[in-house]
C-alpha cells in the first residue's frame, strides 16, 4: 500500500490504489473526509493538479498490524520547493479502511506560488465539529491516557514514547534533552526544517502560550519495530483567542517519530494549518 500511495503523486497511478479501496472506505484530507471510491478519487484528482508528478525526495514508514503510516516528501526540481504529505491508515494488509491524510498546505501554497488566503479559497468545507465532541477534561482526577494503553510496544520504546507524550499533555520540557539527540533532525510543518529539538521546544511553547485550557488527547499510535519508527495522530483541544473572540478549536496533529539508541533522531510533526484556518475562520498565521 505504500508504494501504491506514493505512485500515485508521482506517476498518477489511479488504477492500482483504487483496487485498495473498499465501498466503505474513508479518506480524510484537509479536515474533509470523503467515503467511497468516487468521492476519494477526486481529493486524488485535485491533489494531482496541485503537487502531483514531482520527484520523491524522502520518505519514512510505520509498518504496523492494523494501523501503518507514511510520510514523504515531493519535490519540485524546477522551482526548488517541495511539499510533504502524511497518511496513517487502518487497514487489513490488503484493503485501506480509514486514511488520514495531512498535508503541509503552508509549504503547498509555497510551492504554488499562492498566498495562503487563495489556499484555503480552494481547500473543501470541513466536517461539521459539535460541541459534544469537545473532551474538556475538566475532572483533576481523571485517568490521562498514555500510549501504552492503546498500543503494545517494546518496554525501550514505550519509555521513549511516554516521555515524549509527558512533553504535549503534562508540559514536561525537561524531557526534551533526556530523549533527543542533540543533534535530531526536526521537521514542523509551517516552520521547516531544524537541527536539533530547540525549534521544536520553543514551537511547544508558542502553541500551548497561543491557546488556553488547552489539552492534548491522543487518538491512535502505531509502532514498527524493525524500524524503531512511531506514529502517533492525536490533538489539541483549546480556547484560541483571536480580535477579543475565543473561540474552541481542535488542532489535529500526526507525528512520525524514528528511534536509535532510544533517542529521538528524526520527527516530523504534520498539521494543516490553511485547513484549520478554513474550519474555524482564523487567521493565518496561526502562530
Amino acid at each position: 500500500m505504500f508504494n501504491n500511495l506514493i505512485e500515485l503523486y508521482t506517476r498518477g497511478d489511479i488504477a492500482q490504489l483504487s483496487s485498495n479501496i473498499l465501498h466503505s472506505s474513508s479518506w480524510k484530507q484537509h479536515d474533509f473526509t470523503a467515503y467511497g471510491n468516487m468521492q476519494i478519487e477526486k481529493l486524488w484528482l485535485k491533489s494531482l493538479e496541485q503537487f502531483g508528478f514531482f520527484t520523491l525526495s524522502k520518505k519514512q514508514t510505520v509498518q504496523g498490524k492494523e494501523f501503518s503510516a507514511l510520510y514523504f516528501e515531493l519535490k519540485n526540481d524546477e522551482a526548488n520547493q517541495s511539499v510533504s504529505i502524511t497518511f496513517f491508515l487502518e487497514h487489513n494488509n490488503i484493503y485501506i479502511k480509514r486514511l488520514h491524510c495531512i498535508v503541509d498546505t503552508v509549504r503547498l501554497a509555497q510551492l504554488l506560488n499562492l498566498t495562503p488566503e487563495q489556499v484555503i479559497a480552494e481547500l473543501p468545507s470541513p466536517d461539521p465539529l459539535f460541541l459534544s465532541q469537545f473532551d474538556h477534561q475538566m475532572h483533576p482526577q481523571s485517568y490521562h491516557a498514555r500510549p501504552s494503553d492503546i498500543c503494545d510496544m517494546p518496554k525501550d520504546i514505550d519509555q521513549v514514547i511516554t516521555q515524549w507524550w509527558s512533553i504535549w499533555q503534562e508540559k514536561h520540557l525537561a524531557s526534551f534533552e533526556k530523549i533527543y539527540h542533540t543533534d535530531a533532525q526536526v521537521n514542523i510543518a509551517g516552520f521547516g526544517s531544524n537541527q536539533g529539538y530547540q525549534a521544536l521546544r520553543q514551537f511547544q511553547l508558542k502553541l500551548h502560550n497561543r491557546m488556553n485550557r488547552n489539552y492534548c488527547q491522543l487518538e491512535q499510535l502505531c509502532v514498527d519495530e524493525q524500524q524503531n519508527t512511531i506514529a502517533i495522530q492525536w490533538h489539541i483541544d483549546g480556547d484560541y483567542l483571536e480580535n477579543d473572540t475565543i473561540k474552541r478549536i481542535r488542532l489535529p496533529i500526526t507525528s512520525i517519530i524514528r528511534l536509535e539508541n532510544n533517542l529521538i533522531v528524526d520527527e516530523q510533526l504534520q498539521v494543516d494549518w490553511l485547513a484549520l484556518c478554513k474550519g474555524f475562520n482564523l487567521s493565518y498565521p496561526f502562530v
